[in-house]
């Protein structure tokens, strides 16, 4: 048996800038969305539809985006 018995998920993104894409438009723009409503918290207005909307989009991506970096950690 090998020692590496590790399914073969990285081939979802094989190319590792394409994964450090993903990750960092990921990155930014959870820090928009989130920075977004913070401003408007701070300011003590209501949070706008839309970034309501968008956070809740940001939430459900990391689900993918997670899965993504799970598939390509080999331990």
């Amino acid at each position: 048996m090998s020692e590496n018995s590790t399914p073969a998920l990285g081939n979802v993104v094989s190319n590792p800038t394409a994964r450090k894409v993903i990750y960092g438009a990921y990155a930014v723009a959870a820090v928009v969305v989130g920075g977004t409503a913070a401003y408007f918290l701070g300011i003590q207005a209501p949070v706008p539809e839309p970034v309501i909307g968008a956070q809740a989009v940001i939430a459900y991506l990391g689900i993918p985006v997670g899965g993504l970096a799970l598939a390509n950690t080999t331990r």
